[in-house]
């Protein structure tokens, strides 16, 4: 009876122990993204719709306006969709701010089966608020962030023909790209978005630590959690741990967009928006995820000095940035004053 209790207590220790690794591999793996974010390549494409109406639509309860998306392939074939294009955002979708607005575009499943979009239904675009500079740079971070953790967006450069059908003419050819919408970034990472309350305290302690620590990195303070400021909510369906998946880096310093500086006021008065807005944690812990963050520079780095629509003086001044935040990482006083003393508790 002993002898098989002792069976009985292995084969229950060995499930426990499978059912912990599956879960572990189940967690820390993520799914391909869709077709359309399985390269870097840039896409060229062309959107034709009524952007003489597009461009009055400003308000929050925007209007659908027919459209058609048409890109090349390598092959140098052209395909066309027929879309539907609405007006989005709250900051940049005010003309003042903004001089083309951020757009939604809305595909027709049955239309782009065995095409670059399958799959897709609604993406946002964003488009060159007033530079396509600015477009370039923020498309890094989200490609700096998905080196950080598959609990990211993924996202695809395009250069975009915008063509006014209402006036028949050609209104520019700039850098745009498109996010993963963030249900399909959710079934990704085998999660879910979830609609509850939560604070940075609520967070699997690891993904809150690397979220907060790259949004120092790039300056960016343009978010929180508990008011969902640019922050999705994601839970496993594995277990009841939730993870913040950041969007929006346009305010960010390592953008550096014109709008984002109040006018009138020197450059070298305005205030850093390196600004750490994490959860109190020890100086060993923070050098853990310090630590990372060095490991992963090269990457970062290669990423930036790699991009070749990026002019030289703007790499230089990228990387300028990023090492501001990597010296303050680097000195124990300057940690304790940008982090240990701002943290929330």
């Amino acid at each position: 009876m002993s002898h098989f209790n002792d069976i009985k207590s292995h084969l229950f220790k060995t499930l426990v122990l499978t059912g912990l690794f599956l879960f572990a591999g189940v967690s820390l793996r993520a799914a391909k993204p869709d077709t359309l974010f399985l390269s870097d390549e840039v896409i060229r494409m062309e959107l034709h719709a009524d952007f003489s109406a597009i461009q009055k639509d400003r308000d929050h309860d925007p209007q659908d306006h027919k459209g058609e998306l048409i890109y090349f392939t390598p092959s140098g074939d052209t395909v066309k969709l027929p879309v539907n294009v609405t007006t989005r955002g709250n900051f940049r979708l005010d003309p003042a701010n903004c001089k083309f607005p951020p757009l939604m575009i809305d595909f027709k499943k049955s239309g782009v089966k065995n095409t670059l979009f399958d799959n897709q239904d609604k993406l946002k675009l964003v488009t060159p608020c007033n530079t396509e500079q600015d477009v370039v740079n923020e498309y890094l971070i989200y490609r700096m962030y998905n080196r950080v953790t598959d609990l990211s967006m993924k996202v695809r450069l395009v250069k975009i023909l915008y063509y006014d059908d209402k006036k028949d003419k050609k209104l520019f050819e700039r850098y745009s790209f498109f996010i993963e919408d963030k249900d399909h970034a959710a079934e990704r990472n085998y999660a879910r978005e979830v609609n509850i309350f939560a604070t940075p305290f609520d967070l699997d302690v690891d993904n809150a630590k690397k979220l907060s620590v790259f949004q120092y990195l790039i300056g960016n303070k343009d978010w929180f959690i508990s008011s969902r400021k640019n922050i999705v909510i994601m839970q496993s369906e594995d277990s009841a741990s939730i993870f913040a998946v950041p969007y929006d880096f346009d305010m960010a310093g390592f953008v550096d967009a014109q709008y984002t500086k109040p006018k009138g006021v020197p450059e070298n008065l305005l205030s850093d928006r390196r600004v750490y807005k994490g959860v109190c944690y020890s100086y060993d812990e923070l050098k853990e995820v310090f630590d990372f963050y060095r490991e992963l520079r090269p990457e970062f780095e290669s990423l930036i000095k790699g991009q070749e629509i990026i002019s030289g003086s703007m790499k230089r001044q990228i990387l300028e940035y990023l090492n501001g935040s990597y010296s303050v990482m680097d000195n124990r006083d300057q940690v304790a004053d940008k982090f240990l003393n701002m943290c929330e508790t």
